[in-house]
């Protein structure tokens, strides 16, 4: 079978911690009835020699079982293609190990890297010494040398438990609620201002449209349009807005004169271009209708 490199990435998110180890594979990849040797502690992706592989960490109670064990095979749901490459994996069961005498791995290179057995050094100890045991300088230094990440051997909860990271975690989530606290009370300043912007161009806003009226309407006009003019109602206050407002209620106003045929004469006052204020005789509600139309 043929393994791309993001098969062999996946790896190791499929292989658990807890997966367990058996000498050789049995006739399905069921655990039912099998003798477990260990079990995964890690599993995580690292260049050997150029070659991306996937690497486990396990832990072996007795070491007499997989001394000899030089070879591994995992047991799996492996889907290929018509050019036998390995498209998915599911359902790691378990790892075989073997000795490379009387059994092949899956894949070439399927080695045992090592063994550690609780971090003890495999020196054969003098006679009435006894095992020796790694320095702490000595556990970190084969921690990063296996490139072996927190995530591997701690869960979430491990870390928030921890005396130095778990303040770390604690001040997160300080931060987090007066974050949300402060954009709570943000949103309210922000709502409060617009509706006292709103409720100051609502209060403003009859007078605005009366001195809009001041020139070139007359008094049927003007008090068409003030008596439909409700500030609440309309959403734009700006002054562009008040002026569309008011030009469509001169042609509203046209439209009703029309309507009902009423005619009145008045006059409308207006300023010439210096400022001087004159006074024209306005056409009736039904000729400004008709003007409005285009009817001559």
């Amino acid at each position: 079978m043929k393994w791309p490199r993001i098969i062999i990435q996946r790896l190791a998110e499929k292989i658990k911690e807890g997966t367990k180890f058996f000498i050789g594979h049995g006739e399905t990849n069921s655990n039912d009835n099998r003798e477990s040797v260990g079990e995964v502690l890690a599993s995580f992706v690292k260049e050997i020699a150029g070659k991306l592989s996937n690497v486990i960490i396990g832990h072996f109670p007795e070491k007499e079982k997989v001394e000899d064990m030089n070879v591994c095979s995992m047991e799996a749901d492996v889907y290929t293609d018509d050019e036998n490459i390995v498209g998915e994996i599911n359902d790691v069961s378990g790892i075989a190990l073997g000795n490379s005498d009387r059994s092949n791995p899956a894949f070439p290179g399927a080695l045992r890297l090592n063994m550690v057995q609780c971090f003890a050094k495999e020196d054969k100890p003098k006679p009435g010494e006894g095992d020796k045991d790694m320095t702490f300088e000595e556990v970190k230094d084969a921690i990063r040398k296996m490139n072996i990440r927190p995530w591997q051997i701690y869960t979430l909860e491990d870390m928030k438990e921890d005396r130095v990271f778990g303040k770390v975690f604690e001040e997160n989530s300080i931060f987090k609620s007066d974050n949300e606290k402060l954009e709570k009370e943000n949103k309210e300043i922000k709502t409060k201002s617009e509706e006292a912007i709103r409720n100051s161009d609502v209060a403003q806003a009859k007078s605005r449209v009366e001195k809009l009226l001041e020139e070139g309407f007359t008094d049927k006009q003007k008090s068409f349009i003030l008596k439909r003019f409700d500030p609440e109602q309309e959403k734009d206050l700006t002054d562009e807005g008040l002026g569309k407002f008011i030009e469509n209620e001169k042609k509203e106003f046209a439209d009703t004169a029309k309507l009902f045929g009423i005619g009145e004469s008045e006059t409308v006052k207006k300023k010439d271009e210096k400022g001087n204020t004159e006074e024209s005789e306005s056409l009736t509600m039904e000729e400004e209708a008709l003007k409005e139309m285009g009817v001559t």
